[in-house]
């Protein structure tokens, strides 16, 4: 037990409390929250400020280049320089450097770098409305300052309304470090989530050295969380607070929580099942090569050309036959007397509200166009490259006397009548890792909805047109992974798969990504970027632990990020 009397500043390990009723007096009982203890204690001093130099007494200044999580903290690489003239490089801890700073500012807040996270217990947690507009991640503009915490919570006597203000304090603190989910225990709060834990656990530490006998009486009670959801107008809270209590409830004894991987398959495994997927599907080694080009790597496993922008894709056919089947920034023609296939190349450019395409052939390109009716059209007839059978390779097995006859191709050039082409049943498109992505969502019915036959192969099916293909990102923290089946939206922590459509309009190509309640519009510039307006928020989840039955417990997250402009990213 610790006195209420004792501080319970950084660095000692920092606890909230609870109150106990054994023997005559009432004394502040140590509560194990490890979530909020670690909120407490790493949080007392501010997250690095990179690329921004600490300015020290007598002309010394440290720079923080380089950060990356290590256990509870952070691993950084620091540059000391003197009068502008390199003394070292370090690398160390970050929580190791606070008496190495203390005194230092940063221009980045022009605050103490050792204090700058602090604030007096009657600071808001929040900056007033007009001052801020938005959070990161936007659910914690619901939270209330501590200046309304100690103005709307009342009891029936000081002794009470002091209890009540110490327990709304803990359980506000230990709301957002739960829904900051593994990026806690990584030390890796944005500096919204950082900022406001820190002025509740100050005003925490000051209620309880000014209040005789403090206690949190009203801790982890629900009348006690469901009124403070009411008083502060919470609605965005509640729902996820009482979400996860639900999940947590339903989970078994025995879960296992997972550590952080470095494992390639582990890694592609899990996002899959954050992402949607079913365990079974997601871990099954016939798709985790292919997985792993969601974390950037193997990318020699996916099918595509290598394009990133819009391409055409699917089958569109004439009357008399003539084929286009279209894939990721090529064509195969077939269907014209003798031609049975032939790859072109396909470039596109938007006109008007049609779309243009140049396909690639001898002895002059085709020029084709798609309408806004969904036909392609072009010249009435033209000589078209391709090839054609003109033979076939027979191999005997020798033992069984089985034989396999394989067609041999030859160049052929046919005067083609082409016209209008009528766009085709929806096919699969290539097996890419986002249509790898889908395909295991749709088996676990989050596409498909009831008639999902579980672990069963589900096969996506896109009807013909335009589609985007490869990865932008922003410098915003937005990034977009597009394949002909979909899209995988990335911001900070929080990731999601999201169908998405492209149009053609007053002469430009868009791509709207259906992202939840929070679509977004993208527009394709002459210079191959994609850019949009506003900001748009991400609600995935973190697969963080196993349950007793091996099932994965997922953890939901969230993040916002602006738009603006997407770059082709590898």
């Amino acid at each position: 037990m610790q006195d209420a009397s004792r501080s319970l500043s950084a660095p000692q390990p920092i606890h909230f409390a609870r109150s106990s009723r054994s023997g005559s007096r009432r004394r502040i009982l140590l509560l194990t929250a490890p979530a909020i203890l670690l909120a407490a204690s790493t949080m007392a001093q501010a997250p690095p400020i990179l690329n921004s130099p600490y300015v020290c007494a007598n002309g010394i200044t440290y720079t923080v280049t380089t950060c990356k999580p290590y256990r509870a903290d952070q691993w950084c690489e620091t540059t000391e320089m003197q009068n502008r003239n390199l003394v070292t490089t370090m690398d160390s801890a970050w929580s190791q450097m606070t008496g190495r700073l203390a005194g230092c500012t940063n221009a980045a807040n022009a605050k103490p770098a050792a204090t700058a996270a602090s604030s007096s217990s009657s600071t808001a947690a929040q900056p007033a409305a007009a001052g801020r507009q938005s959070f990161n991640p936007p659910y914690l503009k619901e939270f209330p300052t501590v200046d309304q915490i100690m103005a709307q919570l009342k009891g029936s006597s000081a002794q009470d309304t002091a209890y009540r203000q110490l327990s709304a304090l803990h359980e506000f603190g230990q709301m957002i470090a739960a829904m900051a989910g593994p990026r806690m225990a990584q030390n890796q709060l944005t500096p919204d989530e950082a900022r406001i834990v820190t002025n509740y656990f100050n005003a925490y530490n000051a209620l309880a050295k000014s209040t005789t006998n403090p206690q949190d009486a009203y801790i982890n009670q629900p009348d006690f969380i469901t009124g403070l959801f009411t008083t502060f107008n919470m609605p965005t809270i509640k729902q996820i607070w009482q979400t996860a209590n639900s999940m947590t409830a339903s989970q078994q004894p025995g879960a296992t929580q997972l550590q952080p991987s470095n494992d390639p398959t582990t890694m592609a495994a899990r996002r899959c099942v954050e992402l949607g997927g079913t365990t079974s599907q997601c871990m099954a080694s016939g798709i985790g090569v292919g997985l792993q080009s969601l974390i950037g790597i193997n990318t020699d496993a996916m099918t595509s050309s290598g394009v990133t922008g819009p391409v055409m894709f699917g089958s569109y056919k004439a009357a008399n036959g003539l084929t286009f089947a279209f894939s990721d920034g090529r064509v195969d023609i077939s269907g014209c007397g003798s031609m049975v296939q032939g790859g072109h190349s396909v470039t596109i450019q938007p006109s008007g509200n049609t779309l243009l395409l140049k396909i690639g052939n001898q002895p002059q390109p085709l020029q084709m166009t798609l309408g806004a009716d969904g036909k392609l059209t072009g010249p009435a007839s033209q000589d078209i490259t391709g090839q054609k059978i003109v033979g076939y390779i027979v191999t005997t097995n020798l033992k069984t006397g089985a034989s396999t006859k394989q067609p041999n191709y030859g160049p052929d050039t046919g005067h083609c009548n082409v016209g209008t082409l009528l766009p085709g049943p929806p096919s699969a498109p290539p097996q890419g890792a986002v249509s790898t992505i889908f395909g295991a969502i749709a088996a676990a019915g989050a596409l498909v909805g009831a008639n999902s036959q579980g672990d069963v192969p589900q096969t996506v099916m896109i009807s013909p047109g335009p589609r985007m293909v490869g990865t932008f990102a922003s410098s915003g923290g937005l990034k977009i992974q597009f394949d002909d089946g979909g899209a995988v939206i990335d911001c900070a922590q929080a990731h999601v798969a999201a169908k998405y459509s492209v149009a053609i309009a007053a002469g430009s190509i868009r791509a709207t990504v259906q992202n939840g309640t929070f679509p977004f519009t993208l527009a394709l510039g002459a210079n191959g970027v994609l850019g949009g307006a506003g900001t748009t928020t991400v609600n995935g989840k973190l697969m963080t632990a196993l349950d007793s039955n091996s099932d994965p417990i997922l953890t939901p997250t969230s993040a916002t990020c602006p738009v603006g402009t997407l770059t082709a990213a590898k």
